[in-house]
């Protein structure tokens, strides 16, 4: 049986297509995309966000943003995590409506695994003696050997990133790698109840409302590029 030319484009647009949408979703279904802090197994994650972006409303350094159709149906308008952004402020914690964030306390945060880059830090280079990663680290998750080069202590590291921010190099010599990130577990029989928050106070206290509202309308106006600061 021969097909027309209209025929044959129209099955080739139609495979077209349908590899594509195919292809998304198994992105979607791959690609686990780093997540803010507190969220759950990737399963449980994208069963329970509302793509509500509230976690990204809330986010005063503008560290969450929606995911793409790139990467993957499954994923579009979830929210993705800029390491380099997250100051652990828990205010995406503290917005989710749903537990797709659990409310868990700062210290059972990990983000992933601080990495050394030893051809950019200016120690490794021995062009000159560094060590404001090693100052910043709260905790503790980096040490100066022989005095001098910064190492990475994985088993304490918590991805919190800060040490990258005080990096002086440009590119900086200190990244955050997602390994080593570990996701919480949905809370078991709590159907349509209160969820367990154990987030603790805050440890600066909110700005007052009117501030608050100023500075979050600010906020998402340079977000949805409305208006540049």
């Amino acid at each position: 049986m021969s097909l027309s030319r209209r025929a044959l484009l129209q099955l080739a647009a139609s495979t077209a297509v349908s590899g594509a949408v195919l292809g998304l979703t198994a992105v979607g279904r791959a690609h686990d995309l780093v997540r803010p802090p507190g969220a759950l197994e990737e399963p449980d994650f994208l069963a329970s966000c509302l793509r509500c972006l509230r976690c990204m409303d809330a986010c005063a350094p503008l560290a969450i943003k929606p995911a793409s159709i790139f990467s993957g149906l499954a994923n579009l308008g979830t929210p993705v995590l800029e390491t380099n952004k997250c100051i652990l402020c828990m205010e995406c914690i503290r917005t989710c409506p749903t537990g797709a964030l659990s409310k868990i306390p700062k210290e059972e945060v990990f983000l992933g695994t601080a990495v050394i880059l030893k051809d950019v830090c200016f120690a490794w280079l021995k062009t000159r003696r560094c060590r404001e990663c090693e100052k910043a680290c709260k905790p503790e998750a980096i040490v100066m050997e022989d005095n001098r080069y910064p190492v990475i202590l994985a088993e304490k590291c918590n991805g919190c990133g800060i040490c990258m921010r005080r990096c002086p190099t440009e590119p900086k010599a200190v990244i955050i790698s997602p390994e080593g990130a570990k996701r919480t577990r949905r809370q078991g029989g709590r159907f349509l109840t209160v969820l367990e928050d154990r987030v603790g106070p805050y440890e600066i206290p909110p700005a007052p409302f009117h501030e608050w509202l100023k500075n979050r309308l600010l906020n998402l106006a340079e977000h949805y590029s409305v208006v540049k600061r």
